[in-house]
């Protein structure tokens, strides 16, 4: 069987647990207009600035995956040059009208930032979304990060938190934390006539009563959570991806189940996997093709809408469909690139030449019909299965059988196979 491109306006990837929307384009050049009001949150984790080419580290094969030794860099975005850069502050007032639009009027914006950026974004979001509508400057404090002895060492983040209106849903009950224990140890304990052990203080003529089986909530500094490790499960290799507790937080406290969740730069999609995992809808782009390899990895196990360019280099690929009783098998036997292709990479260690499968990140086999592809199952690489399986099972239905392959330069490509002649 001889495999070659096939065309594809559209990709479902179909799995019973819901999902949403990705993809690969620039959010200011997407019509998002049938969205509009729609959505319950908006999450927005920009660039940073300083004009640095933020790289992306994709393990390699089998063995990448197990010992995170073979890796290549690719890069994913530039950050932009400067805080008063006019496209940096174009590109952001652009990008906070769209989220104002598309926002429903008990909707929440969450905006994450650095020093850099924080004092022109919050006046600009007082501008767009008005000064009464500032809920929190949330402070994401951590523990890593840099040392200097020239001022004090940084180690937080910004959160803008941004009601669209006076409507605004907030439910901090959907969000408890734990209890600090230095909190009441100024305060004296005692023990209820239903024996409920509480502590208790007296100021400003009032008694205060705080139960110790009562759940407790964040405020506006959240230090309980941590920076994501190296050898954290979560991590994908993606820069500056957040941890998704910093997700659920701002989530699960301001939508629903079944409300629209949006991320107009998704990056590495912690917005969207949180949003998926807590039974939320989502939309998310990013024009990154990097971004929207680790995203659709990172969501195959929910049913997605992806949208994304094809790519029409001269790889090879062979594989084998066999029918069976109800289902076709399809393999995956070899992919090929061009030695120019690979040629300059950035590989670590430098020398490294990965060959033949050691060359595809995820794929996934289905049907193709009338120029829409529906993925019935996939096979991706990632800490948990290193080894990517390479026979898949397509169910018997109308269609022709097709394969969406991503490589490991991000490259996205639909195969249908023909009989040789």
């Amino acid at each position: 069987m001889i495999w070659h491109r096939s065309p594809c306006f559209r990709e479902i990837n179909d799995q019973p647990q819901e999902g949403g929307l990705l993809v690969c384009a620039d959010a200011l050049q997407t019509d998002l207009s049938q969205y509009e009001g729609q959505a319950q949150a908006v999450f927005l984790d920009p660039p940073g600035v300083g004009g640095a080419e933020q790289m992306y580290r994709l393990r390699i094969g089998e063995h990448g995956w197990q010992t995170s030794r073979h890796n290549l860099l690719l890069p994913a975005y530039r950050d932009f040059f400067a805080a008063d850069d006019p496209v940096y502050l174009d590109w952001l007032r652009r990008m906070l009208q769209l989220s104002r639009r598309l926002l429903s009027d008990s909707g929440s914006m969450f905006l994450h930032l650095d020093a850099d950026t924080l004092a022109r974004a919050r006046l600009m979001m007082d501008e767009i979304f008005g000064a009464d509508n500032f809920k929190n400057q949330i402070i994401w404090s951590y523990q890593t990060g840099g040392r200097t002895k020239r001022y004090f060492s940084r180690r937080h983040d910004v959160i803008l938190f941004y009601a669209k209106s006076a409507a605004h849903y907030f439910d901090i009950t959907q969000v408890p934390v734990a209890r600090k224990e230095q909190r009441s140890n100024h305060m004296k304990r005692h023990v209820d006539a239903h024996g409920r052990s509480y502590r208790s203080i007296k100021t400003g003529g009032r008694e205060y009563i705080y139960y110790d089986d009562e759940p407790v909530y964040p405020d506006d500094v959240w230090a309980d959570v941590s920076q994501m490790q190296q050898k954290d499960p979560q991590r994908t290799g993606y820069p500056r991806q957040k941890p998704q507790a910093l997700l659920d937080r701002m989530l699960l406290s301001t939508t629903r189940r079944g409300d629209l969740v949006i991320d107009l730069a998704c990056g590495s999609g912690t917005a969207l996997a949180s949003a998926a995992e807590n039974q939320r809808r989502f939309i998310g782009l990013d024009s990154s093709p990097q971004a929207y390899a680790v995203c659709r990895k990172r969501l195959s196990g929910y049913r997605l809408v992806c949208r994304a360019p094809l790519d029409d280099s001269m790889a090879l690929l062979d594989a084998s469909t066999f029918p069976g009783i109800g289902v076709y098998t399809v393999s995956l036997n070899a992919y090929t690139l061009p030695e120019e292709d690979l040629a300059g990479l950035d590989f670590v260690p430098a020398g490294l030449s990965p060959r033949g499968l050691d060359l595809v990140d995820q794929w996934y086999a289905g049907l193709i019909n009338k120029g829409v592809f529906v993925a019935y199952a996939g096979a991706v690489r990632q800490k948990q299965t290193p080894a990517l399986a390479t026979s898949l099972e397509v169910p018997l239905l109308r269609g022709t059988v097709a394969i969406m392959l991503i490589d490991i330069l991000g490259r996205r490509s639909l195969w249908t196979g023909s009989p040789a002649v």
